[in-house]
Parts: structure tokens; C-alpha cells; sequence
């Protein structure tokens, strides 16, 4: 069975309580690389009209009109990063060819001001030990303030600041402190790729900068840059549900008490790259985005699924009943 970044295979994949079977396994592991190629052309020329929509109305002095043609820009702009397709080409499951996934992955992370380094280490242990001790990347009890909520809903000013203060600090070369301080130790491997990645993004950002200007555009680099901190409510949100107020499972290669899956529609799941079936990506994290609609209704056919939420609204009200929205430890930037 193919292996992916995760460090092995998970106990659905090894055969531990045994999910699926082994030959639709093997059938939902497939790359397609036509099917994977179409999508990320249809991403990528959604983002290209809005912007070039936008830039011209800017142009022609309508102003109002190009920001609201921004909108659904600045709402999925975030969902290429690892709350969307950036996530699942770090598994390397999107293209048959893993050289191409990990530089789509770390491409899209500079666009998302993300530190490719950083999750490049700590994605696996979020895998191996889901809420578990050293899972710094799934918090199940961060929540929201009403001036958070209203940042995400607009335009987050805070998390902009956080991200790029950060990233600075580590492409100085500071280590980070605290609990962080034992993954990312001063000197490690592990630490020069948080620093080699935060000077990634900080050039690959100052690049698209200059670009934008050259073209004689701030508008369009002002469209690009700060869209990962604009109207990211709904990428927040549907990362919340994945984990928010579960507990590690006491099982090794068992997520149903640590994850929940959200059935979304073929809109939201096309631009969350069917993220939303997240028990059965811990399970099989080899399975391409494209195949996990198929792994859960192999799944389910078998069993439901301890945390199942069904649409999008329906896992707001969880969050919300959950008390998510409220005054607390705050998510992270």
C-alpha cells in the first residue's frame, strides 16, 4: 500500500479493525492526474476572473463594484492553503507525481503567507497523535470572541500582524519558545525548515509584490496579499468542526473520538477539497481528495460515523450550541 508524508500508514490502512477492504482500497488510492489537473485549473481560473473583473472595474474608477467583486475572491482565496487543497498535496495524494504535490503544496503555502516548514513537521505528529500530546495543530477548545468572529467576517487584522511577525522572527533565526520550543529546538532540522520556509514565504511574497507594482497594480497586490487574512469565516469555521471539542482517542489508528466529518455540497467540498470527510482522511491518508465522497459511503455503508455533522449550517449550530463563539482561548493566527 502506498504511504504518504504521515509516517505510516493509519490503522484503517494497516488493517486494524479493518474499514475498508483491500480492493477498494486500492481502487480509491488511484491518482488521477486529468481529474486532479482540471480542478486545480478551475481554482485557478475562478481567482484569475475575479481578479481581472475586479481590476478592471478598479481601473474605470468602480471602486465599489470591484470590491464586491472581491468578495468571493477574499471568501475561498483561503481554502488553497491547509484548510483546503494545500492540505492534501502535503500528503501527496493529488498528482501522481510527489514532486509536483510538493510544489504546488509549498507554493500555495507562500500565497497563504504559510510557513510550509512548520506544518511540514507537525502535520505528521497531528496525524500520528491526534489531540494527543505534541498536536499543536488541532485545537479543540479555541474559540472565538464576537470582535474575532467580526475580524474573520471581514478583514483580520490581528491574525495579519501574528503571521508576518512570526514568520519574521523565525526567518531571523529565532526559535520559538514554550511548548514549541521542544519541536522546533535551536540548530535541529526541524527548526531549519521553520526558518528556511518563513524566508520562503517572506520572499516569494515580497516577489508577487513587485510583480503587481511592475505591472503597475497595487490594486491587484493589495487583492493577492491580503487575501488569506480577508472574510475567512467559512475556511475558519469548517477547520473548527474537524476537531473542535472532541478528545484523542485512547486507540492508535482510531479517529472517531478526535474527528469529525461535515457533509457539504459539491460547491463547498470542491473549494475545501473534500476536507469536510476528515474521519475518513485520518483514516486513509493515501486516499487522493477526489475519492474520500467514495470512502465515505464505503464507510458508512459499514458503519456511521461517531461525528457526523450534515451541511454546513447544521455545523455552525453545533459550534455555536458548543459555545465556539465565545469569549475564550482564542484560535490561533
Amino acid at each position: 500500500m502506498a504511504r504518504d508524508q504521515t509516517s505510516g500508514l493509519s490503522g484503517g490502512e494497516r488493517g486494524e479493525g479493518r474499514i475498508l477492504d483491500r480492493e477498494t482500497y486500492r481502487k480509491l488510492t488511484v491518482r488521477r492526474d486529468g481529474l486532479a489537473a482540471t480542478l486545480l485549473l478551475l481554482r485557478i481560473a475562478f481567482h484569475a476572473a475575479l481578479l481581472a473583473g475586479a481590476s478592471l472595474l478598479f481601473a474605470r474608477g468602480q471602486t465599489v463594484a470591484a470590491l464586491l467583486l472581491l468578495i468571493p475572491h477574499f471568501v475561498t482565496w483561503s481554502f488553497l492553503g491547509w484548510a483546503g487543497v494545500g492540505h492534501e498535496l502535503f500528503h501527496r495524494s493529488v498528482f501522481s507525481v510527489r514532486w509536483l504535490n510538493t510544489a504546488l503544496f509549498r507554493l500555495f503555502s507562500i500565497l497563504t503567507w504559510s510557513n510550509y516548514g512548520y506544518f511540514e513537521v507537525t502535520h505528521p505528529i497531528h496525524h500520528r497523535n491526534t489531540l494527543g500530546e505534541g498536536d499543536f495543530e488541532a485545537d479543540p477548545q479555541g474559540r472565538l470572541s464576537p470582535l474575532g468572529t467580526l475580524a474573520l467576517l471581514t478583514i483580520d487584522l490581528g491574525a495579519l500582524y501574528r503571521r508576518v511577525r512570526v514568520l519574521a522572527l523565525n526567518a531571523a533565526g529565532v526559535a520559538p519558545g514554550g511548548a514549541m520550543a521542544a519541536i522546533f529546538p535551536a540548530g535541529s532540522d526541524a527548526f531549519l525548515k521553520l526558518r528556511n520556509g518563513a524566508r520562503a514565504v517572506i520572499v516569494g511574497q515580497a516577489l508577487l509584490i513587485a510583480t503587481c507594482l511592475w505591472l503597475g497594480s497595487p490594486f491587484l497586490a493589495a487583492a493577492l496579499t491580503l487575501a488569506p487574512f480577508c472574510m475567512t469565516f467559512v475556511n475558519r469555521t469548517l477547520a473548527a468542526l474537524q476537531h473542535f471539542d472532541l478528545r484523542a482517542s485512547g486507540v492508535p489508528g482510531d479517529y472517531e473520538s478526535s474527528t469529525r466529518t461535515v457533509i457539504l455540497g459539491p460547491v463547498a467540498g470542491f473549494f475545501y477539497a473534500d476536507m469536510n470527510y476528515h474521519i475518513e482522511h485520518h483514516h486513509f491518508p493515501s486516499i487522493p481528495h477526489y475519492n474520500l465522497r467514495k470512502a465515505h459511503a464505503a464507510v458508512t455503508a459499514r458503519r456511521r460515523p461517531l461525528h457526523l455533522e450534515r451541511g454546513y449550517w447544521r455545523g455552525l449550530r453545533l459550534l455555536a450550541r458548543k459555545g465556539f463563539f465565545t469569549s475564550g482561548r482564542p484560535l490561533g493566527a
